[in-house]
């Protein structure tokens, strides 16, 4: 039996010796498939931090632009309203200016622009432009001009009107025509 008991016990030997055998293998195996991984996993973080240091850079640039965009819309729209109270306030001295220097004016851009036959329609509100002024206008531009009954809805001015077309020369029309000619130069005198 001893013998028997020999053979079981070499076997036994050998199975324990191929098992202890595979067990460091596959711990061997486990080890280096795990280092591989924890190499994959730290390649993998430090390129998802490198993406997202990028995109934070991305994105305070576009932050950074956008904010000097807006500042600079902010800036335009500034000039623009100091440019606008200038000729609102060209607007308004036309407006507010004595009879004599306010026909004046009138008189200049009619005798400009007139035609024989046309009618001169007046602001509602305005009772500087009378028949008689029509006529002195008239006599100066030498062409027939009348004065309309129609009144306009307008500031101050006149519409000339004939049979073909109007044309406009209200306050709001002469400030606009001098606004495009003078810009250029308001914004430089502004130093905008």
């Amino acid at each position: 039996m001893q013998g028997k008991q020999k053979i079981i016990d070499d076997i036994l030997s050998s199975a324990r010796s191929a098992a202890s055998d595979i067990v460091a293998e596959a711990e061997e195996s486990t080890r280096v498939e795990l280092e591989e991984l924890r190499a994959e996993l730290d390649a993998a973080q430090k390129e998802s931090l490198e993406k997202a240091e990028a995109a934070a850079q991305e994105l305070y640039a576009g932050q950074v632009k956008l904010g000097e965009l807006e500042a600079n819309k902010a800036i335009l729209s500034a000039k623009q309203a100091c440019v606008s109270a200038v000729y609102y306030g060209v607007k308004r001295k036309i407006l507010a200016a004595k009879d004599a220097e306010y026909l004046k004016i009138l008189q200049a851009v009619i005798v400009k622009y007139c035609e024989d036959g046309d009618q001169v329609i007046a602001a509602k509100s305005d009772k500087r432009v009378t028949a008689e002024w029509v006529k002195k206008v008239s006599t100066a531009a030498k062409k027939k001009l009348v004065l309309s009954k129609e009144k306009g809805d307008f500031e101050g001015g006149v519409i000339l009107r004939n049979d073909k077309f109007d044309r406009d020369l209200t306050v709001d029309s002469i400030v606009e025509e001098l606004k495009e000619r003078t810009v250029f130069d308001t914004v430089s005198r502004l130093g905008l």
